[in-house]
């Protein structure tokens, strides 16, 4: 029964391995993506289609206090070069998601770049694996730590999917996110939008580090962890768990950077909820300039 199950989580981590090798540290150019370019086409043309409302109300608003008076040149002093900026932003989001793209590429490889014998870090976890498999000092221990690899690398797998689909979503929304930087109010929106792209950009470099300095472990002997007993490669599948296990917390790690400001935009909105509720509610006003 354990050599079964051993054979069938062996199988298991080899399809696994064979899917989410080549493309797990590395992003794929989606602005190239038909899809991609459609919805994009659609957030420019709201983009436009908010931003001349925006000139003609302002225009509106000039005309209105009496060729512009003075709070008024100064109140446009103030939001045209954001409007310039939002503009501008949102018709090259396209460019600069390609050139972080490109960039985030350039750098995983660099940082994997240099690999011993030739071989990936995941197939180094898998020649280990397999050298494992063929010791049988352990069996149901190793059953154990295949199990714990399997699932851990089908983990990875799911992550790197989400990764891509989030990574999609994101550069067509670009426009819009971009545009945020046209007013204050809306600008924490375009800085969220700019932390969560570069934290999804950032994934894959931070796990070619890593799976990199996990590499030298596994191959290096003079790098390896000095054991003096080490039944059946206990200790080589031990490091690939722990490998594959913050390889898996990483997303995670950069998630909650990316969503740091949150706690601003939720409190602002709270703040906007309570403004509204007062004028909605009479007396209410009345009431808390008393209590004042």
């Amino acid at each position: 029964m354990i050599a079964w199950l051993t054979e069938a989580v062996l199988a298991c981590v080899v399809a696994v391995f064979d899917v989410i090798t080549g493309v797990l540290l590395t992003t794929p150019q989606v602005t190239a993506m038909p899809q991609v370019r459609a919805l994009t086409g659609r957030s420019v043309w709201i983009v436009d289609s908010v931003f001349l409302m925006a000139f003609v109300a302002a225009g509106v608003l000039i005309m209105a206090a009496g060729g512009g008076g003075e709070q008024s040149r100064y109140t446009v002093k103030d939001l045209l070069p954001r409007l310039v900026v939002g503009f501008t932003a949102a018709h090259f989001s396209q460019l600069v998601c390609a050139q972080l793209i490109d960039l985030g590429n350039a750098v995983t490889g660099a940082v994997s770049d240099g690999a011993y014998d030739g071989d990936g870090a995941l197939t180094a976890i898998h020649t280990h694996l397999t050298a494992a498999a063929a010791n049988h000092t352990v069996p149901l221990l190793f059953l154990i730590l295949a199990a714990v690899i399997a699932v851990l690398a089908a983990a990875a797998a799911v992550q790197m999917i989400g990764r891509f689909v989030a990574l999609m979503v994101m550069t067509a929304v670009a426009p819009l996110a971009l545009a945020c930087h046209a007013l204050p109010q809306t600008d924490p929106v375009a800085r969220l939008w700019w932390r969560s792209y570069t934290g999804c950009l950032t994934i894959p470099v931070a796990q070619a580090f890593l799976l990199t300095a996990g590499e030298q472990i596994l191959l290096d002997p003079a790098a390896a962890l000095p054991v003096p007993v080490d039944p059946g490669g206990t200790v080589n599948l031990l490091v690939v768990v722990v490998l594959l296990w913050t390889t898996v917390k990483i997303p995670g790690l950069m998630a909650r950077w990316a969503g740091q400001s949150r706690r601003g935009m939720t409190t602002l909105g709270a703040v906007v909820v309570v403004q509204q509720l007062a004028r909605a509610v009479p007396g209410l006003n009345t009431l808390r300039r008393s209590i004042r």
